[in-house]
């Protein structure tokens, strides 16, 4: 199924490069693409009422790169929530998010696709908001597991933002537990 979906989505592939610190979606304005990375890490989350940068995940080589809730709210042209921001340089292709829903809506293959991804990212998603209840240090070992090398590539502020706790306590972590901070 992902071969086939490759090969329908390939036409609509063009290929982009954007350096570190470059967004990929902006909040408030409405989504319009899903990312392919061929190589970097991108990053998605959002800012709080108060104002804190809050890190959902995090995409690598090989992964798709788009917030999906924006998607679906920019079908009615809303404002986009979340950032996707280039943490390192990124490269790899871009597809629009319109020339996506048209071939899906004409294809059975692709729906079928996009509903096992859909689904995939729900448990995901649930995974995570169990991960979320867990002390600060099974946190940072669950990013470890789940994204390995990736501390050493990204900002320690990054991940105190993805573990959702203060660089000074992720300091703290690093310190007990015998990692450089």
């Amino acid at each position: 199924m992902y071969d086939e979906a490759s090969r329908l989505l390939a036409p609509l592939a063009v290929p982009f490069s954007m350096r570190k610190g470059e967004y990929l979606q902006r909040i408030g304005t409405p989504a319009q693409y899903v990312y392919w990375l061929n190589s970097g890490v991108a990053r998605t989350g959002f800012i709080t009422e108060t104002g804190n940068e809050v890190t959902l995940h995090f995409q690598t080589d090989g992964e798709p790169v788009a917030a999906h809730d924006d998607l679906l709210r920019s079908r009615e042209s809303a404002p986009a929530r979340n950032f996707v921001l280039a943490e390192t340089a990124i490269h790899g292709f871009r597809l629009e998010w319109a020339e996506i829903n048209a071939l899906y809506q004409r294809n059975s293959q692709l729906r079928d696709y996009y509903l096992g991804a859909t689904e995939y990212s729900i448990i995901e998603q649930s995974r995570r908001l169990y991960l979320n209840a867990s002390p600060a240090q099974g946190r940072l070992n669950a990013f470890r597991r789940e994204y390995p090398g990736l501390e050493q590539r990204i900002s320690q502020k990054v991940v105190a933002s993805f573990l959702g706790i203060t660089p000074q306590y992720m300091s703290q972590l690093l310190r007990q537990d015998g990692s450089k901070p």
